[in-house]
């Protein structure tokens, strides 16, 4: 394993779970009693990680300048039960699976253009994007 500084070298299993614990301790702990928010990738600074309620799939909602990127987690879902629903504000994802019934409503952070939205299923995770509503209004000079 390579050390702090990068250099390669040999460390005991003890060193290497030393620094592995300190690595760990730089990070805040949630608060007491707080629910543990299940994410499905690292996200971004500007992302949002939702709490996850019975019957409600995990979720990303990631901001970028120009779109939004949701990620929903539907296992054992086929595509063809899945039932999206939006608006400029807000995404509703429905789906039924043998076992479960999902169901998800997300408050969008931004406006986006309803007519532009992709979504694409594969393995059990839906991923959607949304383009945002361009806020400025070009007045043409004649």
């Amino acid at each position: 394993m390579d050390e702090e500084d990068g250099a390669t070298g040999s460390s005991s299993l003890p060193d290497v779970f030393r620094r592995v614990l300190e690595r760990l301790d730089r990070f805040a702990p949630l608060p007491p009693g707080a629910p543990f928010p299940r994410s499905l990738g690292p996200g971004s600074p500007d992302s949002r990680i939702e709490a996850v309620g019975p019957g409600e799939p995990a979720t990303d909602v990631i901001q970028g300048p120009h779109t939004i990127h949701v990620t929903i987690d539907l296992p054992g879902v086929n595509r063809e039960d899945i039932v999206m629903r939006a608006t400029e504000t807000t995404l509703t994802v429905s789906a039924n699976s043998p076992t479960r019934k999902y169901f998800r409503e997300i408050p969008l952070p931004a406006p986006v253009l309803i007519d532009t939205i992709r979504a694409t299923h594969k393995n059990g995770v839906l991923d959607i994007s949304l383009e945002k509503k361009d806020q400025t209004w070009r007045i043409p000079v004649n």
